[in-house]
């Protein structure tokens, strides 16, 4: 289980422009044409702007939104809906950024919003982070929706859905013998680190070592790429292995 953003692909002002360090898609390419390995993305972006940044030979599913939306590799889809209060508060919030002048920073998911701040000096990321508070505070603060921090950005959504309801999921559906890992990078993988436990190998991936729930560390690209060699390598052959992080034990 693989976060794409700051873990497969280094960030970019250009979220479409954000493409995996030179290694990683041949590699998942690999990983996810192998029998014994079921490859899963989850990510904060949406499913399917996710699905065309990896090369159409790269079969894996996504859980996009922050475990709100599952896609499939046979391209079947579910939506985990917000009711809709929540839905049309995101609409309310994202009319007024969009009125205040702030469209080019916002991201409309189909779950939540998102205002990313990543490219501008830090005074004026001070200046969207008051707006976007004040523009909340405005509507109320419903149940369920919180504005909520990460790498480069404030996002409203909910949190009764995370990226560990989503690798709670997928372990729900996996032998509770099989190899799993879930490497991240950003404070919306805390949850998931925290759902791995000790089920698994949790990671964290990112160029400076941080306060984390994952039990390990890899620095990107170079530690990657040899994780991702390691686990190829594992799956390839014909006994179970233990798969070792290429990182440093935390």
């Amino acid at each position: 289980m693989l976060d794409y953003d700051g873990t497969l692909a280094p960030f970019h002002i250009d979220r479409f422009a954000a493409s995996p360090y030179p290694g990683v898609e041949d590699r998942l390419a690999v990983l996810s044409g192998l029998p014994r390995v079921h490859l899963v993305l989850v990510s904060g972006r949406s499913a399917r702007e996710l699905r065309g940044l990896l090369r159409p030979a790269t079969e894996a599913e996504i859980w996009g939104s922050h475990g709100r939306e599952r896609l499939k590799c046979d391209g079947s889809y579910k939506l985990f809906a917000l009711d809709p209060e929540q839905q049309a508060t995101l609409e309310r919030v994202a009319e007024q950024m969009a009125a205040l002048g702030f469209s080019e920073t916002l991201e409309v998911k189909p779950t939540s919003l998102a205002v990313h701040w990543r490219s501008f000096e830090p005074a004026v990321q001070e200046q969207i982070r008051s707006l976007i508070q004040s523009v909340f505070a405005q509507l109320g603060e419903p149940d369920d929706l919180h504005l909520l921090p990460f790498d480069g950005g404030l996002e409203l959504r909910s949190t009764d859905r995370t990226k560990g309801t989503a690798v709670e999921q997928i372990l729900a559906l996996e032998p509770a013998t099989l190899p799993v890992a879930y490497l991240g990078d950003d404070l919306t993988d805390e949850d998931a680190f925290a759902a791995i436990g000790d089920r698994g190998f949790s990671i964290l991936a990112r160029t400076e070592v941080r306060e984390s729930f994952a039990r390990f560390w890899l620095r990107p690209p170079e530690e990657l790429l040899e994780f991702l060699d390691q686990w190829i390598a594992a799956a390839r052959s014909q006994s179970p292995a233990t798969i070792e992080s290429a990182g440093a034990s935390r």
